[in-house]
């Protein structure tokens, strides 16, 4: 079962982001060290995008993301809605304590996250210094062995979460 759900997380980074107008860019998926996962961009606008800020475990804060001028980032409505999403699951657990379901439901909320993306240049440029620490967040989650574990995942993820929001709108 794990398999099947790596070739499908696999399948939709390597053909899920698609720039507005319809025609698709794709991205090659790479692994970091720290299993930390996601996109190497390889077209041109993505200089500077160092893959190597991204090495450290779950608590590490994101280093590379910057403001626009000082401002906010604008995200596509797709993108905002699919983060919301992911705020409303982890508000949920903290309700429930079913921290298989808060699992379940992050992977397929990134899975559609990365399936809709239409945003390009600089926005999905900065994106993905956010996306790529979140998504080796949410795949290290079902590797937690025990309550500590699982607890100190859900507090990185929750931190992931509200830095997306002090970075974009």
């Amino acid at each position: 079962m794990k398999y099947i759900i790596g070739l499908l997380t696999a399948g939709l980074l390597l053909f899920g982001c698609s720039k507005e107008g319809g025609h698709e860019e794709t991205h090659e998926m790479h692994e970091h060290a720290d299993d930390h996962s996601g996109h190497d961009h390889g077209d041109e606008g993505h200089e500077g995008h160092g893959h190597d800020d991204h090495e450290g475990h779950d608590h590490e804060v994101i280093t590379g993301i910057t403001l626009n001028n000082g401002e906010k980032w604008v995200a596509d409505k797709h993108t905002n809605d699919k983060v919301a999403e992911m705020k409303n699951e982890l508000a949920n657990y903290k309700k429930s304590k079913d921290y298989e379901k808060l699992t379940t439901n992050l992977v397929a909320d990134v899975k559609e996250l990365i399936k809709g993306c239409t945003m390009d240049g600089e926005p999905h440029n900065q994106l993905h210094y956010w996306l790529e620490p979140y998504l080796g967040m949410v795949k290290g989650m079902k590797e937690a062995n025990s309550d500590a574990d699982k607890s100190a995942k859900v507090e990185s993820i929750e931190a992931s979460l509200n830095q997306y929001t002090e970075y974009f709108k």
